[in-house]
């Protein structure tokens, strides 16, 4: 069985949710209208919990950069091209 990395386990996680979510909403017996106001009257803290997941999620994967170089002690003579 091959190894998932995050990103790809919660991409996949997201999409096997939604598609029970959208399986669940066209063998439901009530109405598309129905389907819909419940939908907008029940999605819009779990829009802001995922929006604000996924912020903290991004900041913390991307470091930045100045701050991961500053101790590494290397000086412009180290970064320029040897002339021989």
């Amino acid at each position: 069985m091959p190894k998932f990395s995050l990103p790809q386990v919660i991409l996949l996680t997201a999409a096997s949710f939604a598609g029970g979510v959208i399986l669940s909403m066209l063998t439901s017996p009530r109405s598309g209208t129905e389907n819909r106001k419940w939908i907008q009257d029940n999605t819009g803290e779990v829009k802001d919990w995922v929006g604000s997941k996924g912020k903290n999620l991004k900041n913390k994967t991307l470091p930045d950069l100045y701050e991961a170089t500053e101790e590494l002690g290397l000086t412009e003579e180290d970064l320029l091209p040897d002339r021989d």
